[in-house]
C-alpha cells in the first residue's frame, strides 16, 4: 500500500483490489493497515491521490448468467474531506448516493434498484446483495 501511495504521489497510474465490501471499507482498510502514528499523514495522501474506488459483487441474472452490481466512488472535494477526517469518513455513503446525478457516482442499493427494475435480477437477489436490506426494501416502495 505504501508504494502504491508513493508512486500515485509521483504521477503513476495505480490500479489495486482489495477484498472489501464497499467504498468506505475499502478507505478504512488502506487508512487501518497503517500504525495509528501514521494513519493522519495517510489519510492526507489519500485524499490527495485518490480517484475512484470502484467496488462489485457478481449476481446471478434471471437470464441465467450474471452481472456486476457497481459502486462507484469518485474524488470530490466532499469525499476527500470526508477521508482527511475519520469523525466524517463514515458518510462517504451519503455523498456517494448524492453525487449519483453531478459527479457519476452511485451506491450498490442504487445500482441493484436499476438492476432490479431492468428486470436483469430478482428481487430476492437484489435485496439479499443490498448494503441494507430493509432501506432497500423501503426505498423501492417509496418510488
Amino acid at each position: 500500500i505504501t508504494t502504491a501511495i508513493k508512486a500515485a504521489e509521483t504521477g503513476h497510474l495505480v490500479f489495486s483490489t482489495l477484498h472489501t465490501v464497499d467504498a468506505t471499507k475499502t478507505v478504512n482498510r488502506v487508512i487501518d493497515s497503517f500504525p495509528p502514528d501514521q494513519q493522519g499523514q495517510v489519510r492526507y495522501q489519500l485524499a490527495a491521490n485518490l480517484q475512484a474506488v470502484i467496488s462489485q459483487r457478481l449476481l446471478p441474472t434471471l437470464a441465467g448468467g450474471r452481472v456486476p452490481a457497481v459502486e462507484i466512488m469518485r474524488s470530490t472535494s466532499t469525499i476527500k474531506d470526508y477521508i482527511e477526517n475519520p469523525e466524517k469518513t463514515s458518510l462517504i455513503r451519503d455523498a456517494i448516493e448524492a453525487g449519483r446525478d453531478q459527479y457519476g457516482m452511485q451506491t450498490f442499493d442504487q445500482h441493484l434498484t436499476d438492476l432490479y427494475r431492468s428486470e436483469v435480477v430478482s428481487l430476492d437477489v437484489a435485496t439479499a446483495a443490498a448494503s441494507s436490506p430493509s432501506d432497500f426494501q423501503r426505498a423501492l416502495s417509496f418510488e
